[in-house]
């Protein structure tokens, strides 16, 4: 299911990108991703909500997933947090950009959620039998800069964050950020799925060995 989350994602924000900014370039880092999903501006913003929604869904469920596979609380604790960030993926694609009040609350629990999620990921790593790698692990010290860039940026009273002034030709480090963010996200999902399966691939090969050894 993580790889299905990644996988949408990426056709999804792939399609929308290409359409809307003529060819990927430079100049789209500059563009809040979040943009893409306004009706009033984006022609491809349908395209671009429902792969969020779907995205979401998929997060969701994979989390669920873990939750009753690993029954150690860090593990549990991880569950709920990917699962609040896969909740916030789905309503903001219910809920774009068009509903301003709604998203800036929605796209706020997406960041405080996804920052929670990586900062449990660093623990979890150095644990027994983890579920982490240490791509994993790399990719969620990455999430935390960027979550915390993002976090010292917003203005907490609107839940929103300043406009970029793009005079002198510099990068905007507010999308810049978004874009690490949903970038990491997208590969984050994927690494644990790769990792999950080695994982209970190894989980099985020790039952049938217990089993036949008992034989």
């Amino acid at each position: 299911m993580s790889l299905l989350t990644a996988a949408i994602c990426c056709i999804g924000f792939g399609t929308t990108l290409f359409i809307e900014s003529n060819g990927f370039s430079v100049s789209t880092l500059n563009t809040r991703p979040d943009t893409f999903g306004n009706y009033l501006t984006s022609s491809f913003a349908i395209v671009f909500n429902l792969s969020l929604l779907s995205a979401g869904c998929c997060l969701i469920l994979a989390m669920i997933a873990i939750f009753f596979t690993f029954p150690d609380m860090l593990s549990r604790y991880i569950a709920i947090a990917g699962a609040t960030v896969g909740l916030s993926i789905l309503l903001m694609g219910i809920f774009p950009i068009n509903f301003i009040d709604w998203h800036r609350k929605i796209s706020t629990l997406y960041l405080l959620s996804s920052f929670v999620l990586h900062v449990l990921c660093v623990p979890d790593f150095f644990k027994h039998n983890s579920t982490m790698s240490k791509t994993v692990v790399s990719l969620s010290a990455i999430g935390i800069v960027s979550t915390v860039s993002l976090m010292l940026q917003l203005d907490w009273k609107l839940l929103d964050f300043p406009p970029c002034d793009h005079m002198d030709n510099s990068f905007c480090t507010v999308s810049l950020s978004m874009w690490v963010l949903t970038h990491i996200n997208i590969l984050w999902c994927i690494t644990l799925s790769l990792r999950m399966r080695t994982h209970i691939k190894q989980q099985q090969s020790v039952i049938m060995q217990s089993h036949w050894a008992n034989l």
